[in-house]
């Protein structure tokens, strides 16, 4: 996967907490990405899009990491480039097992929108505590929609993804019509970036970044298992995101006064969500729950948060885990373990100082 973006995991955290700490920053990325590009977006969608912005930047008891990434802080991992594409040109065809292969312009899709929802997406090749993932609220028609214009056939096993610049990828027939994968074109109150798959991009919550296809220009509808390019290296086909969690405040190396000290960070299950997240204070011997915000949907992260009342001066290793709502730990594993081929398992830890 071509990635553009060179920020090491450290810095995007730093960044993550310099930009996004509440008060006046925070508040102002709410209000000014509301203030632009909804002309053609109903009052309802516009005030639900606002809302998710606001609740998502404001201050969890001293946790200063907002829910939503700025457009311009959100990873960014392509295939062969950035497509460049005009709306003058521009279309969106459906084809394959339908009745009704049709073409649909920006416009046309506008008149169809029924879904605002925070969603956070992964790179499947993130490493554990990395920093290619980000939350953001994405407006756009539901797939299902779309695809009931077009008329399926019968005997459809894969809904196929074509990118502007040479991508494809799949998701199963079933999933594509569960009402909850849908077609964007706003990201964050704004029309969707170039970088980020203007003017339309697949989201598929829950599934790992690959099969959230940008620069979308087809959508087929076939009877046989397309596997995309990457499943074609091996990556996995299902791609669903595994459990994970990290610490972003404090940051590794970081030195701190005793007395009581808030540590804070994120957690994702993917469809399943998250039941509860757990801290280790000593490298894994033992763990104490943290408390949970409400996470902005179904499928958005989670943030957490600690008291931590440091009464010993040191060195201490720090470690999360999170446990998804179906009851399964997050897996174990390296911190430099491989993300090939499904995913990077294992728990993410911290080094700090009590001075």
């Amino acid at each position: 996967m071509k990635h553009e973006s060179t920020t090491s995991g450290d810095l995007c955290r730093r960044n993550f907490l310099q930009l996004l700490s509440l008060g006046t920053v925070g508040l102002g990325f709410g209000v000014s990405i509301f203030s632009r590009g909804y002309a053609m977006a109903g009052e309802q969608d516009k005030e639900t899009a606002h809302q998710l912005l606001m609740q998502g930047t404001r201050d969890f008891k001293g946790v200063r990491i907002s829910e939503i990434t700025p457009n311009d802080m959100f990873y960014k991992t392509t295939y062969d480039g950035t497509a460049d594409l005009s709306l003058d040109t521009w279309q969106l065809s459906i084809e394959g097992l339908v009745d009704k292969p049709m073409t649909l312009k920006l416009d046309d899709l506008m008149k169809l929108m029924d879904k605002t929802e925070a969603v956070t997406l992964s790179c499947i090749g993130n490493a554990v505590g990395g920093d290619s993932i980000g939350n953001a609220v994405w407006e756009g028609v539901t797939l299902k929609r779309v695809l009931e214009l077009a008329g399926p056939k019968s005997g459809i096993r894969k809904v196929v993804f074509y990118g502007g610049e040479g991508y494809t990828d799949s998701i199963p027939y079933d999933l594509a019509m569960d009402g909850t994968v849908f077609l964007a074109y706003r990201m964050n109150g704004v029309p969707l970036p170039r970088e980020h798959g203007f003017p339309l991009r697949a989201v598929v919550p829950g599934i790992y970044g690959m099969k959230n296809v940008k620069w979308l220009q087809k959508v087929e509808l076939v009877d046989h298992d397309y596997k995309g390019y990457w499943e074609g290296k091996g990556w996995s086909d299902t791609a669903e995101i595994l459990t994970l969690s990290q610490i972003l405040m404090p940051m590794t190396g970081q030195k701190m006064q005793a007395g009581t000290n808030v540590v804070g960070g994120i957690a994702y299950a993917g469809r399943r969500g998250v039941a509860k997240v757990e801290l280790s204070l000593n490298g894994g011997k033992t763990w104490a729950p943290v408390e949970l915000k409400s996470p902005l949907s179904d499928f958005a992260w989670v943030i957490w948060r600690y008291e931590w009342k440091a009464d010993r001066k040191g060195n201490f290793r720090l470690q999360v885990r999170a446990t998804d709502k179906k009851g399964n730990i997050q897996e174990s594993g390296s911190l430099l373990g491989r993300s090939y081929p499904d995913g990077a398992r294992g728990i993410h830890e911290i080094k700090i100082s009590i001075i």
